[in-house]
């Protein structure tokens, strides 16, 4: 016959492993807030098959690019065709005009990407963009892209934003 103490005491948890299992629930709780995928359109893709965008702190759209903080965006893919020099071309649409957004244009030298890029691999795209202060508050499209060797857009996401203060 089994003792009933000692089969609640083995059921019992002690106070480390329940800190420990509120820390694991806890965190996988922030990294989904904060990669959340966000609606995009497709602006042209040639070289990859794009399955998310996310917007790091995006819960809600349009996404809200806080002055004087980093935007960083992360967009997973597979590609499609191999590239060995690509470059980034990232710009805000006002009013159906493209600023360009001051960044790196080489992307394996700013490891925005894994290079060279191979047909087939899934990778994951990251860049931070700084949000000057200068910046004025008003709304805009983004349009991120990635140009292949022959300066086609390998990859080519838009989605709404916002510039506002925090």
């Amino acid at each position: 016959m089994s003792d009933p103490g000692r089969s609640s005491e083995h059921l019992r948890s002690s106070p480390g492993s329940t800190m420990t299992y509120t820390a694991v629930v806890l965190s996988t709780l922030l990294v989904t807030v904060l990669a959340n995928s966000i609606t995009f359109k497709d602006c042209g893709s040639t070289g990859a098959t794009i399955q998310s965008v996310n917007v790091e702190g995006c819960t809600a759209q349009p996404c809200h690019l806080i002055r004087g903080k980093n935007a960083t965006l992360l967009i997973n893919y597979t590609s499609t065709e191999d590239v060995s020099h690509p470059t980034n071309a990232i710009y805000g649409i006002i009013d159906g005009v493209q600023v360009k957004f001051p960044t790196e244009a080489d992307c394996c030298a700013g490891k925005n990407l894994n290079c060279p890029i191979k047909t087939g691999s899934s990778s994951q795209y990251t860049n931070s963009i700084f949000v000057a202060n200068s910046y004025p508050k008003l709304t805009l499209v983004v349009k991120m892209s990635v140009l292949d060797d022959n300066k086609k857009d390998f990859m080519c996401v838009v989605f709404p934003a916002v510039i506002a203060d925090s």
